[in-house]
């Protein structure tokens, strides 16, 4: 698909998803792509007349495995939890001070991440203080481990506040601790600034990236240093935000440039995504691994392939896209009934006509050209290929009297 502003929409993406966008602005939206009347329609969540300037959406998460929670941040230090269902309620929980730079849920109790270098947990029913844990001076986001989820990573700028990991079940006891590359050849210190984080398909492995210019890849069971790294000095990349799922490092960058990397080659990356024209806020890959959702400043929000690098859906969203999140969209109507008699599944044939009515649409000129096209394999048409084989020998003899008469006109004039 060629770049683009408007609102588009892959013929080929037949993925029922939807997506949920925090914004700028403070708004919260639902966006619902599989809708085949209206793919690009917004639904705002949250009433416009409440934001402020310090409404602005932080931080954007899942709250359970089966993804019906959603947490949802501002930078005024304000926690909302969205049920989603057939209610869709919602509920406002107040910490000391913001932003919010992340959020978990653990043993029923609320973990959020705060930009002064704390980690608070609280219930969100009880009126108790939250419990803080201080992990540096200044932190730029927390990550949840969705295998592990009482593991939690941290990260932020200077080296104070370098990649840490903690453990919630053990009373918020710190387990792993980065430690930087060695001196440049100046012996000057390496710059550190983890932007973002991603646990790697487990609580092991993890990957960050920086604004100033790096994807480091991190195994906790080996070494405190990165395993694999990969540096943009030349190119001047400054990475903001960060998704990683089996082999792959996704990572977008303020510029609006959107690569995948191998962890397995660091050197250099392996896909590039296009179509952005600002800097990208914020990824989110879907349950399969294949749909990478993102956020970005030019105020759109798109979906590509994650294999092909497609560009799948892209919409307008009006303010700025700082968080994302893409969910797989429940089916309304069931295609299979379950018999009161025998318990057999009975398929709906209704279903199954508007089904195979899609599949196979019926295109009325096409099928007028074929029934005026003659028939092959009559033997009238045998006959006539006999005539035109016997042609060429025909031609053949023609030829050689013809050179044979011209030899004796030659000869007679001579």
């Amino acid at each position: 698909m060629k770049w683009t502003t408007a609102n588009v929409k892959h013929p080929n993406y037949t993925a029922k998803h939807e997506l949920y966008v925090g914004t700028h602005t403070g708004s919260f939206k639902h966006l619902t792509p599989a809708s085949e009347k209206t793919p690009h329609g917004q639904t705002n969540l949250c009433q416009l007349s409440t934001l402020d300037k310090e409404s602005r959406v932080t931080s954007l998460a899942f709250g359970d495995d089966t993804q019906t929670e959603i947490l949802l941040g501002r930078a005024k230090g304000a926690v909302e939890l969205h049920y989603l269902g057939e209610e869709n309620t919602s509920s406002t929980v107040n910490f000391s001070c913001g932003p919010i730079v992340g959020l978990a849920r653990y043993n029923n109790k609320l973990i959020a991440g705060i930009g002064n270098g704390t980690i608070q947990s609280l219930e969100p029913d009880s009126a108790t203080e939250p419990v803080t844990i201080t992990v540096g001076t200044q932190i730029d986001h927390l990550r949840q481990c969705q295998q592990a989820r009482s593991i939690v990573a941290t990260g932020g700028k200077e080296r104070q506040n370098n990649l840490k990991v903690y453990d919630l079940s053990a009373d918020g006891k710190q387990i792993f601790t980065s430690k930087n590359l060695p001196n440049d050849y100046l012996q000057l210190e390496v710059p550190v600034w983890d932007s973002d984080i991603g646990f790697v398909d487990g609580p092991s492995v993890l990957a960050t990236c920086s604004r100033t210019g790096y994807v480091r890849l991190y195994d906790t069971r080996k070494q405190r240093r990165p395993v694999a790294c990969f540096s943009s000095e030349e190119h001047g990349m400054s990475f903001a935000a960060l998704v990683a799922r089996g082999n792959f490092i996704y990572t977008g960058t303020t510029m609006g440039a959107l690569k995948a990397y191998d962890t397995r080659r660091m050197k250099t990356h392996v896909h590039t995504y296009k179509g952005f024209t600002g800097g990208i806020s914020d990824l989110h890959l879907d349950e399969t691994g294949r749909f990478l959702s993102s956020a970005s400043l030019d105020r759109y929000v798109r979906i590509h392939d994650a294999d092909s690098t497609v560009l799948l859906y892209q919409c307008y969203v009006k303010s700025k896209a700082t968080k994302v999140l893409i969910r797989r969209l429940e089916d309304e109507e069931e295609a299979c009934v379950v018999g009161e008699d025998d318990g057999k599944p009975v398929v709906n044939e209704s279903l199954k006509q508007k089904t195979v009515t899609k599949s196979t649409p019926v295109d009325d000129e096409y099928e007028d050209m074929f029934e005026q096209m003659p028939v092959v394999g009559n033997s009238d048409d045998d006959s006539e290929k006999e005539e035109v084989d016997n042609e060429p020998t025909k031609n053949t003899k023609q030829k050689r009297k013809a050179a044979k008469q011209s030899s004796k006109t030659k000869k007679k004039k001579l």
